[in-house]
């Protein structure tokens, strides 16, 4: 692709044996080059100027960094916290309390620190009564969130989304969660109450229950559905969700049994 591309600088992870090939390029050398290119950009890029909507509705307790973007329509309750350099985007919701930290872009549409599904059955009666949501959110430096996610204040504890976690839309984040540091989360994932994280995970469009521990560097595959805790350094995939090689073993005594 070098011989070919009509770029006359290229990122790239190797030097062709060929001279010739980039005679007449300037070649950036490095070990990632998409990793690289991705910074690179990021940093020249000026993604919002700094400084708050009219329309926006901000309590006068709240404290917001005054390098902060604030978008149409956001809404900022008592005692919120927002760090420097983080960006709100339209029609957002922080509840009161909620703590978010530096560089944090919270993308349009989201509700951050509303109640969290908890109720009490009165078990003469069948009555619900709900029980108090008293913790909060913080959200770590450099977290970003993306488009109508949902995530609920603790109900003792807080929810907790740690450094460099990275959201993606229609996520459901439940009260008591606890999200590692520079873990993924795709699209469509709902995570049940009390559930805790850990780091780098990668959680693809899951169903976890509540109260599930998952470990550090986990991979979860798109629909799985998780009903135990998954150890760290493993991938689960399947309903309910096994170890991929579990996964592939059963799968394959299944055709055998359907061929049989």
């Amino acid at each position: 692709m070098i011989a070919e591309t009509q770029a006359c600088t290229i990122i790239c992870d190797y030097i062709p044996e060929d001279e010739n090939i980039y005679k007449s390029k300037c070649l950036i050398v490095v070990s990632n080059p998409k990793l690289f290119f991705a910074k690179l950009i990021d940093q020249q890029q000026q993604k919002f100027s700094h400084g708050i909507h009219p329309s926006a509705v901000i309590s006068v307790s709240a404290k917001i960094a005054l390098s902060c973007y604030i978008g149409p329509n956001v809404c900022i309750g008592d005692h919120v916290e927002i760090g420097e350099n983080t960006f709100i985007h339209s029609n957002c919701s922080i509840y009161d309390n909620v703590k978010i930290g530096k560089d944090v872009i919270i993308d349009a549409g989201c509700v951050i620190g509303s109640a969290g599904f908890g109720f009490v059955r009165d078990e003469s009666t069948g009555e619900p009564t709900r029980f108090p949501q008293l913790g909060n959110v913080v959200i770590g430096d450099d977290v970003e969130i993306g488009a109508n996610v949902c995530i609920d204040r603790g109900a003792l504890n807080d929810t907790a989304i740690h450094k460099g976690a990275k959201i993606d839309n229609f996520v459901h984040v439940a009260h008591n969660v606890e999200i590692g540091e520079y873990t993924y989360v795709v699209a469509t994932a709902v995570i049940g109450g009390s559930t805790v994280i850990g780091k780098r995970c990668w959680i693809a469009a899951s169903r976890i229950l509540n109260k599930i521990t998952i470990g550090d560097d986990v991979t979860l595959g798109y629909g799985a559905v998780v009903l135990k805790s998954v150890p760290s350094n493993s991938t689960y995939v399947g309903y309910p969700a096994v170890e991929i090689e579990e996964y592939v073993k059963q799968k394959k005594n299944l055709e055998k049994l359907l061929t049989d």
